[in-house]
């Protein structure tokens, strides 16, 4: 129907978009530039990293949970000569992984422990615990494949989306470890992941970047 000021418009679906994401979770195995990718056109051309160095992290294997999140936050710029505020600064940004790995490999339980000290001992290893001053900071990059029905057979971000990666430059482990011990079902351990500012990257390229094919 069509009314006097306005032709409401049809909905549609674009089924392209729907995505069920096979996602691999990498650790970078150091901080930075020693793990971050920075030989790709993108960083050349805009300083912005997709991903990991190849042979420069560790995966988290088979997790049980996962979610990504990114929330600016606004305040009004308070004016006293009008009755609204009619402006709004950014006063902070938090970003953060969430995940649960079922897989106890011990370089992420390092990180997770981050205050402590580690001491391979051959075929063991062991952790200290307890008043260190180190915060263990690495970046992460989630990869995936869209495997859904519709995904697209070629890639064209005009038509859907066929994968992508999300790359935390610098990030830490915020939850520590919480590590549920029992016998009768799988163990894991849920890990809340912190992202950082790089602060000599420009304004908008401090935290990461999200890569979509």
């Amino acid at each position: 129907m069509t009314g006097t000021y306005i032709t409401p418009t049809t909905p549609s679906a674009t089924a392209g978009f729907l995505t069920q994401a096979e996602t691999a979770v990498l650790v970078g195995n150091d901080r930075l530039y020693e793990a971050l990718e920075h030989a790709s056109w993108t960083y050349a051309t805009y300083e912005i990293s997709i991903g990991l160095q190849a042979a420069k992290f560790f995966q988290l294997g088979l997790i049980t949970d996962l979610n990504f999140a990114h929330k600016p936050s606004f305040e009004p710029v308070e004016a006293y000569n009008m009755s609204d505020d009619p402006l709004y600064q950014v006063t902070g940004e938090e970003t953060t992984l969430g995940v649960t790995v079922a897989e106890f490999k011990p370089d992420i339980i390092e990180l997770a422990i981050g205050t402590g000290a580690r001491r391979d001992l051959g075929d063991e290893v062991v952790f200290s615990i307890g008043a260190g001053c180190n915060m263990l900071r690495r970046p992460y990059s989630l990869e995936f494949v869209n495997q859904g029905c519709y995904a697209p057979s070629s890639e064209n971000v005009a038509l859907g989306i066929s994968g992508g990666a999300i790359t935390l430059y610098d990030a830490f482990i915020s939850s520590g470890m919480e590590w549920a011990l029992a016998a009768k079902e799988g163990n894991t351990i849920p890990l809340e992941i912190q992202a950082l500012p790089v602060t000599d990257r420009a304004r908008g390229n401090r935290i990461g970047s999200v890569y979509l094919f």
